[in-house]
């Protein structure tokens, strides 16, 4: 693989590079729609789940959000760091992948606790919104591909 890249050009690499980030792009997108038609359709039925005695489960699921959806920025430093030209597509598009994951896993837990087992629609807004500025911040920058030269 590493005389594939050697005999690559610089053009057809960074070509390379952004197609992959455009996929990660494509993916993130997809996860945040995901997210936000599971969202609108807690909103249509959380009415009728209405438990003032789960209260703490809505304030540990958004704590549960924050901490995952922090916790996906430095990791997703940690895995860039291991992405070598050598090993760009597999390494590059799982340093974006699994930090998503643990977004996902976190806004979900949090809007589906906060609408479909609690109503508590803040809860729930509040999840939605970090797991969504986290997925925004964790998309691949214009310039990433350039480091790994």
């Amino acid at each position: 693989m590493a005389e594939l890249n050697k005999d690559k050009g610089i053009l057809a690499q960074e070509v390379e590079m952004l197609i992959v980030a455009r996929k990660i792009r494509y993916l993130g997108l997809v996860i945040l729609l995901g997210v936000s038609i599971i969202f609108v359709m807690g909103l249509v039925v959380s009415g009728s789940n209405i438990n003032p005695s789960l209260y703490y489960l809505n304030v540990v699921s958004l704590v549960f959000c924050l901490v995952l959806c922090a916790f996906s920025v430095p990791f997703k430093k940690v895995l860039m760091k291991k992405v070598t030209p050598e090993n760009f597509e597999a390494k590059y598009f799982n340093a974006y992948v699994l930090p998503y994951a643990l977004c996902d896993l976190g806004g979900l837990i949090c809007i589906t606790t906060s609408l479909f087992v609690n109503q508590n629609i803040i809860f729930a807004a509040a999840g939605y919104l970090s797991m969504t500025a986290a997925v925004i911040y964790n998309f691949p920058r214009f310039d990433d591909h350039k480091k790994f030269r």
